[in-house]
């Protein structure tokens, strides 16, 4: 108990001092600073939130924390636990729960630190896209997307989300402030390939088809491009010989295991259930991208998730209609094509694999808020067209 205290009070001070410190390094205004601490107050405020739900309704984030044995032994050490995935977690975890003997609520508050982290890049991203003469709502409104609840939910305890936002976010950051910051683009990718492998590859075949883009590479890109296609190409490879190994060199077995991934989370049931091998296309990427709707609502949580995926309709709206403002001409910035790239392939890969509404939000959740900061920044786009006019 005296260890938890002393702990959570050891992190709500570096916290609050690392905020500091980066809105005076980044010459933040008065408004933006206040901002930018809300945003702290308002994340650590919803761990609490996941506390409790958690506490209330169990699930793999209390596993993650407190370990269970391997192979069923009593006894066992920190390195039996390194991989990667699930084992990646407990590795992480174990210095924390089982050396010092740390509760699942400083646990909490760790992984909400380390994904605030996360907001913290996110805010200054955002705030530094939006800097040209315009409508002077547009950059209240970005940060403004950077409060839905869904993206704070999921990444505020115990969890694989709250690892891989921040390796997202280092990513984009990297991507942003390349060349000077490029040492955080590995840093996220490795982050995010030791969390969860396939979103990492995801992640990494999104860099490689926007970074050659970038203009300062623009003298080498001939070079480039066919070294980046090389290389994706080299990742479907790899996980195709990976599952041939196992299954056998042919086609079938990609799709028996997609099957038996539906079946497995059909056998959990839940309220939440759907049953995506009835839909279509459309339906698919539709339920990826905007369900649950609000008459679903079951409880709180679902008609929350509702009322936030309303506010994304709207904004994919604004964006096809800004989109065609501008004849078509998709005016982004390149770390915005990484997520863009990043999302979509992601929105396919879980329209083949995901069934259950509860898991579709939490597994999109770390990407979906900048779909509406694309759409936002067509707009913005837009507004600015006008204004040169």
């Amino acid at each position: 108990m005296v260890q938890d205290i002393a702990f959570i009070g050891f992190l709500l001070i570096v916290s609050f001092l690392i905020n500091k410190k980066w809105a005076k390094s980044r010459g933040y205004s008065a408004a933006k600073v206040k901002w930018l601490f809300a945003l702290w107050v308002y994340h650590m405020a919803i761990c609490l939130v996941f506390y409790r739900y958690i506490i209330i309704h169990s699930g793999d984030s209390w596993r993650y924390w407190n370990l269970p044995s391997i192979g069923g032994e009593a006894s066992y050490n920190w390195l039996d636990f390194f991989g990667t995935g699930t084992y990646f977690m407990y590795w992480v975890n174990y210095p924390f729960s089982q050396i010092g003997g740390l509760g699942y609520l400083s646990g909490t508050l760790l992984y909400g630190s380390l994904s605030y982290f996360g907001f913290l890049l996110a805010f200054d991203i955002v705030n530094s896209t939006f800097t040209k003469p315009s409508k002077k709502y547009i950059p209240q409104i970005a940060l403004l997307i950077l409060l839905f609840p869904n993206v704070h939910f999921w990444t505020a305890g115990v969890g694989k989300e709250s690892l891989l936002w921040l390796g997202l976010m280092l990513v984009l950051f990297g991507v942003q402030r390349f060349p000077n910051k490029l040492i955080f683009i590995p840093i996220g990718l490795f982050l995010s390939l030791m969390v969860r492998p396939i979103q990492g590859l995801v992640l990494t075949i999104s860099v490689l088809t926007a970074l050659p883009f970038h203009k300062i590479l623009s003298p080498y890109r001939r070079k480039l491009i066919p070294v980046a296609v090389f290389l994706i190409f080299s990742i479907f490879a790899y996980r195709y010989i990976l599952g041939s190994l196992i299954y056998g060199f042919n086609l079938r077995w990609i799709g028996d295991i997609l099957e038996w991934q539906n079946q497995y989370l059909a056998s959990f049931g839940g309220a939440s259930a759907i049953n995506m091998n009835d839909y279509n296309w459309l339906e698919k990427i539709s339920t990826i991208l905007f369900r649950p709707f609000v008459w679903e609502s079951k409880d709180f949580w679902t008609f929350a998730a509702g009322v936030e995926n309303i506010f994304n309709l709207a904004f994919s709206i604004l964006g096809f209609w800004s989109l065609y403002q501008l004849k078509f001409q998709f005016k982004i910035p390149l770390y915005l094509w990484t997520v863009l790239a990043y999302g979509l392939l992601l929105s396919i890969l879980f329209s083949l694999t995901l069934n259950n509404l509860g898991i579709i939000m939490r597994m999109k959740s770390i990407y979906f808020p900048f779909f509406s900061i694309i759409a936002l920044h067509l707009y913005y786009e837009v507004a600015k067209e006008k204004l040169e006019k």
